[in-house]
């Protein structure tokens, strides 16, 4: 790869601090070689100069909670059919400067072989994390329709749930999605099992996310110690200290509610869809409760195709912004501490010498405005231009 030197923005780093003036960012191999002052850089040598001028440079955005070939309006697609749609997810999010996608559940091994397609360079798009398929309890949330056949494996029991841990390690998941409600508004999984998930995946080194929107399933994922609470849309001031403590993260998804909400006639007769009235009420209080107690937040959108634009994370954090969240602290969401949730906080999230080269250019300042961050001059994504105006 050529080396590259991108000069004129300012930088965020991704840890929080504001933008740093009069810094250029080193690219080489794929990798951020260094950051030095522009002064320093005197002649450019072999490397292209990339002016990033009125632009402020970031991190490459995560989205932690994407479905990449779901759709329930879909439910009887081919399995081709749900492969097309992810390769096109993956390049519609790449281009926005999401550059890292969780996939926490899509039938029939789609995420996993996007990400192998994505790793091989047969289709351009964002790195892809897949758990493989959803594991719930017989009848659980995931398994019911419109979900497809080898959406979720269905397990009872501690013993049947390690086993179906295992089966989505030996297919290639890199994390393990559960769920322990759904639209029947019970727990699902006792606590038995949901143990038995989450020390099996610890055990095999995979990290859990876990499903959990009623305050006793999310009291029972808290108890079991998994990685990230997905949604969480009914937390009391307890279960939020106790997830503070616990340093789980929340992945709250405000737009999807809203989204399905403002269409609530379209979507009323799903199944899956029928709890969400219930999730709504709370879902903006749980979320400032969690904020107040000081529960690390990491950003997703749980986007499904057929309900918006599926590259929705800036408006995700739009919405985490509008109900109280500062712009930085909501970028900082999106990038450090959704490296941090995957594991991968050594490669990826900030914007220092030895990381790949996963970075975004917008015009303007979103950590004023966030906004801004549709207004895209530059992705790079492992030390390669995949999108932006600003090419050299």
């Amino acid at each position: 790869m050529k080396r590259m030197i991108l000069r004129g923005a300012r930088v965020f780093d991704g840890t929080g601090r504001p933008p740093q003036d009069h810094l250029a960012v080193v690219v080489e191999a794929g990798g951020i070689a260094d950051l030095v002052a522009e002064s320093t850089i005197g002649a450019a040598g072999d490397a292209t100069i990339v002016d990033l001028t009125g632009c402020v440079l970031l991190p490459g955005l995560i989205d932690l909670h994407v479905h990449l070939g779901f759709g329930p309006r879909n439910a009887r697609d081919s399995v081709a059919a749900g492969a097309f749609r992810a390769a096109r997810n993956v390049r519609a999010t790449q281009a926005t400067g999401v550059t890292t996608l969780r996939d926490v559940g899509t039938a029939n091994g789609v995420a996993i072989a996007t990400r192998d397609a994505v790793q091989r360079g047969d289709i351009a798009g964002s790195r892809v994390v897949p758990c493989g398929q959803i594991i719930c309890m017989t009848g659980g949330h995931g398994s019911e329709p419109p979900a497809l056949p080898g959406m979720a494996r269905e397990a009872d029991g501690p013993d049947d749930c390690r086993r179906a841990v295992r089966e989505q390690v030996r297919a290639g998941a890199e994390c393990i999605k559960g769920t322990t409600n759904g639209p029947l508004n019970v727990v699902e999984f006792t606590p038995p099992e949901l143990q038995a998930i989450v020390d099996e995946a610890h055990r095999c080194d995979r990290r859990v996310a876990c499903h959990a929107s009623i305050l006793a399933s999310s009291q029972m994922a808290i108890r079991a110690g998994v990685d990230t609470m997905e949604h969480g849309c009914d937390l009391d001031q307890a279960a939020a200290r106790d997830m503070a403590a616990r340093g789980i993260v929340l992945v709250p998804t405000l737009l999807v509610t809203t989204l399905i909400m403002d269409r609530w006639d379209e979507f009323k007769e799903i199944p899956m869809m029928r709890s969400i009235p219930v999730r709504a009420k709370r879902h903006v209080e749980s979320f400032q409760i969690a904020m107040a107690a000081g529960v690390t937040i990491a950003a997703g959108t749980d986007i499904f195709h057929g309900l918006g634009r599926f590259d929705a994370l800036p408006e995700e954090l739009g919405v985490m912004v509008q109900h109280g969240m500062a712009p930085a602290d909501a970028l900082v969401a999106a990038t450090r501490t959704g490296a941090r949730a995957l594991g991968l906080e050594r490669e990826l999230g900030t914007i220092e010498r030895g990381k790949r080269a996963d970075l975004l250019a917008v015009e303007g300042d979103p950590t004023r405005d966030i906004s801004v961050l549709r207004h895209v001059a530059l992705v790079m994504q492992s030390g390669e231009i995949v999108g932006g105006g600003r090419c050299p």
